[in-house]
């Protein structure tokens, strides 16, 4: 038996030939023209996200969203999804193996048999190999190595989606924290414009001030108002978006404050912005996986073109009897080859051949674009770090100059000196400076987020929070 099975193992053994290209990573975008990024090498590893992001209540909302953000565990279910299909294409690759067995019973009649009733018993066990392609010019192959590719390319893209995702969480959770500050800063505001008005309002009706006066003081008042309602819908709203990224419910009196050091909320990144940094981003890597599985593709389309070589194949027993099936010369054995050759198929081969490298030039650009929007991305936040500490520290001393211009005004209006417009013009640039003071703050924390975003950072450790996620996806599949 294993003599007349030798051509089939020797047709397998000779199967796997690639005819896809050779891979060869494309050259690198001109990045020069970049702002602030710096081509040096890079030896300091990013921190993980808890190390970056010392607040112990982001951490507890982050790690809420890995296990239960919905976008989250779709993204999971599709890498499950694309890794499965791997598997179906890759066991392409190797014969399958079948056993089976039947039993006939047959009764033929008198008009058929003309000598009176006859029956006839057969029985069968066999095991075989049915319908396997020999690869000998690697279309099967290929075509595996393009499923495996684009599973790690969505792979890549969860890992894109992690980043993204304690991202969002961490500035969502501090523009809470600045919408909450703006609350609070207004209705201090409004205090002081109503003290300032029961002032004025004293002063009126001791005929110290005129009609004006008071009118001026109550628009500021009702204004002070109306902009302390819309931080508070802004508050509302900034629940409602940690809520939908965290996917559960979450503490509806989040307090706190942006810290006046910066390194209090999220640790300094000290790091260079090198090509090899950047390459190790999850879209990019993304990128790069769905170019080789369009590279496997132009394989697949290439061995299209030569013949077809099928197979099957078979060995068993078969018996008039049960008792007799598996004796000496009950055996049998079958091997079965086709040839198909494509002859004339109207150009189909050859527009698929094309159309498999239009498909490979196109995921060469997107790879290209994808690391000049990394690129871009760095030179913004590091752009956004120098600029944004500049402005922020602009801001605190022109606050504090405004302070002392309100405190100045209030003190001259209480005692006659100036009219109450220079108050007034005095208490409106003290909150206008408050709330640009607050808001360059604020942008400086988001920039340090996007640049550890732009960088790649967070994943690595993001991955073992994010296999929960995976396991209770999949269990929801069960």
């Amino acid at each position: 038996m294993q003599i007349k099975m030798l051509p089939l193992m020797v047709a397998v053994v000779l199967t796997g030939c690639s005819m896809a290209p050779d891979y060869q990573r494309p050259d690198m975008p001109k990045t020069a023209g970049w702002q602030g990024v710096a081509q040096q090498s890079n030896a300091t590893a990013l921190p993980d996200w808890k190390t970056f992001m010392a607040d112990e209540h982001l951490q507890s909302l982050v790690e809420m969203a890995l296990k239960n953000n919905k976008d989250l565990r779709q993204t999971v279910l599709n890498v499950a999804s694309l890794k499965a299909q791997y598997r179906i294409q890759d066991s392409a690759r190797y014969p399958g193996l079948n056993a089976s067995g039947s039993v006939t019973n047959q009764r033929f009649s008198d008009n058929y048999t003309g000598a009176g009733k006859a029956y006839n018993h057969y029985k069968q066990a066999t095991v075989g190999v049915s319908s396997y392609e020999l690869d000998l010019f690697g279309r099967v192959k290929s075509l595996s190595d393009q499923a495996l590719e684009n599973y790690f390319s969505q792979d890549e893209a969860r890992r894109s989606a992690v980043i993204s995702l304690v991202a969002e969480v961490a500035t969502s959770y501090m523009s809470l924290l600045a919408d909450e500050q703006l609350v609070s800063l207004t209705d201090d505001t409004v205090n002081a414009y109503e003290q300032t008005l029961k002032l004025v309002q004293t002063r009126y009706d001791a005929g110290y001030s005129d009609a004006l006066t008071l009118a001026q003081s109550k628009t500021a008042l009702y204004s002070a108002k109306a902009t302390a309602a819309k931080y508070r819908l802004s508050v509302a709203q900034e629940y409602n978006t940690l809520r939908q990224l965290v996917g559960a419910p979450i503490d509806r009196h989040i307090t706190g404050q942006l810290p006046e050091e910066t390194g209090a909320f999220l640790s300094e990144l000290k790091v260079g912005a090198s090509s090899d940094l950047l390459l190790s981003r999850p879209d990019i890597l993304a990128a790069e996986h769905s170019l080789k599985a369009a590279n496997a593709n132009v394989g697949a389309a290439r061995a299209a073109f030569f013949p077809t070589i099928s197979l099957t194949a078979g060995f068993g027993s078969a018996s008039q009897s049960l008792d007799n099936l598996f004796s000496s010369g009950s055996g049998y054995w079958s091997f079965i080859p086709s040839l198909s050759v494509p002859i004339f198929d109207w150009g189909n081969n050859s527009a698929n051949l094309d159309l498999a490298k239009i498909k490979k030039q196109s995921s060469i650009i997107a790879y290209q674009k994808a690391i000049e929007t990394g690129f871009k991305e760095v030179s913004d936040a590091l752009l956004g770090q120098k600029h944004y500490l500049e402005e922020w520290d602009a801001q605190k001393a022109n606050l504090k100059a405004n302070e002392q211009y309100y405190e100045l005004a209030k003190m001259r209006y209480e005692k006659g000196n100036d009219s109450y417009i220079d108050l007034l013009d005095a208490q409106r640039s003290l909150f206008s400076a408050q709330e640009s003071e607050l808001t360059s703050h604020l942008s400086l924390l988001t920039s340090r987020i996007n640049l550890f975003k732009a960088l790649g950072g967070g994943w690595s450790a993001a991955d073992h929070e994010a296999s929960t996620s995976v396991k209770h996806a999949m269990d929801q599949v069960d």
